[in-house]
């Protein structure tokens, strides 16, 4: 069996794009792109998972690199790595400024229909919703 002595840094290639593309979604808080980001994580990452021999196969085929091939494919997962933290760290973020905004919201939608008393509010002009 030949190693294919680029595989490592392709996958790492893509794995650290990915990640990347992500982190980028995530600092921008664009749900339209946050979710394709998510995805292309996952897959890149059930990739990495799928290597032959996992990390331990990965590590011994990046020892197996060029000494330069060696330090990019190093950096690239140090780059991966560094930027996953980080996206966990945003997402936590995320998820507690969504979970504020829906408690906010839930909040001030229970407060314009219902009084003190628990009685429908009676401010506009004693119809609800101003309509019935």
């Amino acid at each position: 069996m030949s190693l294919d002595l680029h595989r490592p840094l392709v996958l790492l290639t893509q794995v650290q794009a990915a990640v990347m593309q992500l982190q980028s979604a995530l600092q921008e808080l664009l749900s339209q792109n946050l979710e394709p980001a998510l995805l292309q994580v996952q897959q890149a990452l059930h990739e990495l998972g799928r290597y032959p021999g996992g990390f331990e196969g990965l590590t011994r085929d990046i020892d197996g690199l060029h000494p330069e091939q060696q330090r990019q494919a190093r950096s690239l997962l140090e780059q991966a790595r560094s930027a996953h933290q980080a996206n966990a760290g945003l997402l936590q973020l995320a998820m507690q400024r969504n979970a504020a905004m829906q408690s906010y919201v839930a909040q001030e939608s229970a407060s314009a229909t219902y009084n003190h008393d628990g009685g429908v509010q009676s401010g506009l002009g004693g119809q609800l919703l101003g309509k019935y």
